[in-house]
């Protein structure tokens, strides 16, 4: 079953307002569309696989008008079963300008991501958890923030900084690296499905 779970108003906004220097103010809206299906069950253990997609919508809020390019920059964050810890599935970016025409906003979304997971005896895999999404000016300029749960400034940095390696615990606080992203949360899903010995 298909739903679309609006993050709008959950977790953190943070918008910067440096007035004097760069007036600019956005909104930062991000929504997720997810999707769990059973893909078997044995002895071990029930295996599934969630599908999420991420879309951000920016938009140029108020200060004077800004006709050049604004960059968005979206983390997308899992949960590693196994460990407890929080990890950067995947970066994805997207870039647009502000005109009448498309309302002075822009969009774009990720690919889906499918998250296999297990339960029973073989509790391992990942679930999509949360976002971060980061809008800059064409100079690297942080023109706002927002989060889905609550990331410490420094822990922003370090995610951005590590992108999709990223490893981190549940107080934004950054632990190390993540080793092999792409394999990080799919762990022993074939272990689950697999009927056992009846011995």
């Amino acid at each position: 079953m298909s739903s679309v779970l609006s993050l709008a108003v959950v977790g953190c906004v943070v918008v910067a307002e440096a007035q004097s220097k760069f007036p600019l103010k956005v909104d930062i809206d991000v929504s997720t569309k997810r999707e769990n299906k059973n893909i078997g069950a044995g002895k071990d253990g029930q295996a599934r696989v969630e599908q999420v997609q991420v879309r951000v919508k920016i938009h140029k809020s108020g200060g004077q008008p800004y006709t050049k390019p604004i960059h968005g920059e979206l983390y997308v964050i899992g949960k590693q079963i196994q460990t407890g810890y929080y990890a950067v599935i995947d970066v994805q970016k997207g870039s647009g300008v502000f005109s009448k025409e498309n309302d002075n906003s822009f969009e774009y979304k990720s690919p889906f991501y499918s998250l296999p997971r297990t339960s029973g005896n073989i509790n391992v895999g990942g679930t999509y958890e949360t976002y971060l999404v980061v809008v800059t000016d064409e100079e690297g300029n942080i023109i706002g923030t927002r989060c889905g749960r609550s990331i410490s400034d420094k822990g922003i940095a370090f995610i951005r900084e590590l992108g999709s390696e990223t490893l981190f615990d549940r107080d934004g606080n950054v632990i190390g690296k993540l080793e092999n992203p792409g394999k990080a949360f799919k762990k022993a899903v074939p272990a689950a499905v697999n009927p056992g010995n009846d011995d």
